[in-house]
């Protein structure tokens, strides 16, 4: 009888032991989904940030208008209604290769380095 009433004393032991773990774990879980949730809100806060800084605005538009720039398409010889060849409107490799740098070289005197840096560098102490 003794040992029926220690295996059962043991047994509830274990079992409020494990129901502690279980509670414990679960407590751990928690803890961290709001961890996660709190670390994403802040991810998104300050991704929101940068891509709406002027300067980020400003080079992106300033690459759309480049890359669109060199991807228009050619007019066709049969738009010239008067028969001539117009010599502006023929683009060779290298007049595109000039308008690029000429593109650059405007983009880079409009947008001054330090709005570039301080746009994509940011300290990792500058967190909410």
């Amino acid at each position: 009888m003794k040992t029926t009433r220690l295996a059962l004393a043991t047994e509830r032991h274990e079992t409020a032991s494990l129901n502690e773990r279980i509670r414990h774990a679960e407590r751990q879980l928690s803890s961290r989904r709001r961890q996660v949730e709190t670390a994403a809100a802040v991810l998104i806060d300050n991704i929101h940030r940068q891509m709406t800084a002027p300067a980020s605005l400003l080079l992106a538009s300033a690459t759309g208008f480049i890359v669109g720039e060199l991807t228009e398409s050619q007019p066709s010889p049969a738009a010239d209604t008067a028969g001539r060849t117009n010599p502006t409107a023929t683009k060779t490799p290298l007049m595109t290769l000039f308008n690029l740098m000429a593109s650059v070289h405007t983009l880079y005197t409009a947008l001054p380095l330090a709005w570039t840096i301080n746009a994509f560098y940011r300290p990792r102490n500058d967190q909410r």
